[in-house]
C-alpha cells in the first residue's frame, strides 16, 4: 500500500549513511544535488556587428548582442568566466566580399593570443574555432581577428558560446 514518489521537492530530505560514523546523516535535495557535480554554468552566448580590421592588425571584435549570459560574465567585449574547464565555440564572418578571405580567429586569453583558427583562400567567409580551457577565477577572454587581404574589412562574431564543463 505506499504509493511511489515520482519527484523529489528542493527541501526533502535525504537520508545517507556515513560508514565512518556508523550513523545516518540527513541532507535536503538541494544540498544532495549541488555537491554532486553542479550544472554547466556560467554558459553565455553572444554575437557582435562589424568591426573594421585593417590589414595586418589584430583588431579586438565587438560584442553587442546577448542571446543569454547565465551568470552576467560577458562584459565590455570580453568574457571572466571563472574558475573551471569550459567548452568554447567561436565563429567569426567577413562581411565583406573579397576574392581572397586570408583571415583568422585569434582567441585572447589575460590579453595574450592564446590559440587561432584561419582561412586562407576559400569560397566561405566564415572561420569557426572550438577549444576546451582551462581558466582560474581571474582569467578573462576576448575575441580578436587578424587578416591578409590588402585592405580594411568588417569583420563580425557571429557567435561566441561556452559553457562550464562538469565532470571532468
Amino acid at each position: 500500500g505506499q504509493t511511489a514518489e515520482t519527484s523529489i521537492a528542493t527541501d526533502d530530505t535525504i537520508l545517507i549513511h556515513d560508514t565512518s560514523a556508523g550513523a545516518l546523516r540527513k541532507m535536503t535535495r538541494a544540498n544532495f544535488v549541488s555537491g554532486v557535480g553542479g550544472d554547466n554554468t556560467p554558459a553565455w552566448k553572444v554575437s557582435g556587428n562589424a568591426t573594421s580590421v585593417a590589414n595586418s592588425t589584430a583588431t579586438k571584435l565587438t560584442i553587442n548582442t546577448e542571446q543569454f549570459d547565465t551568470d552576467n560574465k560577458v562584459t565590455s567585449n570580453k568574457v571572466t568566466p571563472g574558475e573551471g574547464k569550459f567548452q568554447v565555440n567561436i565563429e567569426i564572418h567577413a562581411a565583406d566580399n573579397t576574392d581572397t578571405h586570408v583571415f583568422q580567429i585569434r582567441f585572447y586569453k589575460n590579453g595574450g593570443w592564446y590559440q587561432g583558427a584561419q582561412m586562407i583562400n576559400r569560397e566561405s567567409n566564415d572561420v569557426t574555432m572550438s577549444l576546451i580551457i582551462v581558466s582560474n577565477s581571474t582569467d578573462y577572454w576576448e575575441v580578436f581577428c587578424q587578416q591578409q587581404t590588402g585592405s580594411t574589412i568588417n569583420v563580425n562574431i557571429s557567435e561566441f558560446s561556452g559553457f562550464k564543463l562538469i565532470g571532468v
